[in-house]
């Protein structure tokens, strides 16, 4: 993600670089226009001023007697004046070009100054995502062994709540319909599968999302699926089992220590807690379906200790 900014950055970084090189040929192609005009301009004045300077030579006494008659003289004179007017507009219009050559001169370093700059950035830019890309190739080794590690601390910890489960629970036996003798797919291990989604219960256990952003064949899963099926659903995204009951109040769900037929058994035990649906209460016992109590995704019913859990309603 940072390098493909980074590949952002870079890509704006050079389009600005390249409207500046246009830019600066345009105004490079203007102050090359106007140091010809200007440069014309000065031959036009040199040489009227060359002529106005060799009538200024002459007298007018001496100016008089050359003419062939006075409207010579008159003409001559008056020629003379319209030269010196041209001068005068020469000179301002070439004041003018000097002045625009400086601002355009100024303009065009400024533009190289800020490349410059750009450049700099660019420069900055590049070595920042190669040191990126070195560093993500030189991490990678380390960084697949640390998700090794924590693959391996799962599987630790899933195993440690499994246990916890077995030590607080048996398998129901009664007349709650559920068995299948293992042929209800891959989520039934003789159990049954309680009627968990073909799609869910086949597919590998935290292969695919359920309808509630969870994992499948997870006790989150199935709690949240079979709630659906009784009429009362919950909302997704209350996380862990461990954090059913907070969230739950935060939802506005009752919670307390009394169960009741369709409320959710819910537990803190274990690295991630617990959760089941109470489907019978026999004396001081709830009876919970319940999915992946064995750390393998399977589907049970089973019988724990009234007192083991909390319920949600």
């Amino acid at each position: 993600g940072q390098i493909s900014e980074i590949d952002a950055q870079i890509d704006s970084v050079t389009a600005q670089l390249e409207l500046s090189k246009a830019q600066q040929a345009e105004t490079q192609t203007r102050i090359s226009d106007a140091q010809n005009q200007l440069a014309t301009k000065k031959s036009i004045l040199d040489e009227e001023v060359r002529a106005i300077y060799q009538d200024s030579q002459t007298t007018p006494l001496e100016m008089l007697a050359s003419s062939q008659n006075l409207s010579d003289f008159v003409d001559k004179q008056q020629y003379n004046d319209q030269i010196k007017d041209h001068i005068q507009d020469e000179l301002a219009q070439i004041t003018q070009l000097e002045g625009q050559l400086v601002q355009q001169q100024t303009a065009l370093n400024v533009q190289i100054s800020q490349d410059a700059g750009l450049n700099a950035t660019l420069g900055q830019q590049q070595s920042q995502q190669a040191q990126l890309l070195a560093e993500a190739q030189g991490n990678e080794a380390q960084a697949n062994a640390s998700i090794a590690s924590n693959n391996s601390q799962i599987a630790k910890l899933d195993a440690e709540e499994a246990a916890t489960l077995q030590a607080s629970s048996r398998s129901y036996s009664g007349s709650i319909p559920g068995a299948s003798s293992g042929s209800g797919g891959a989520c039934d291990d003789g159990n049954g599968n309680g009627g968990y989604p073909a799609q869910w219960c086949n597919a590998a256990q935290d292969s695919v999302i359920d309808s509630w952003g969870m994992y499948n064949r997870e006790c989150v899963s199935w709690a949240a699926w079979r709630r659906s099926q009784i009429g009362r659903p919950i909302p997704g995204g209350w996380g862990n089992a461990n954090q059913w009951a907070n969230s739950a109040r935060a939802a506005g769900y009752t919670v307390n220590s009394t169960p009741e037929v369709g409320a959710i058994a819910q537990t803190d035990a274990g690295p991630f807690g617990h959760v089941a649906i109470v489907e019978a209460i026999q004396g001081s016992n709830v009876v919970v379906s319940e999915m992946n109590y064995d750390d393998e995704g399977h589907y049970r019913l089973g019988t724990y200790a009234i007192s083991y859990f909390d319920y949600i309603h």
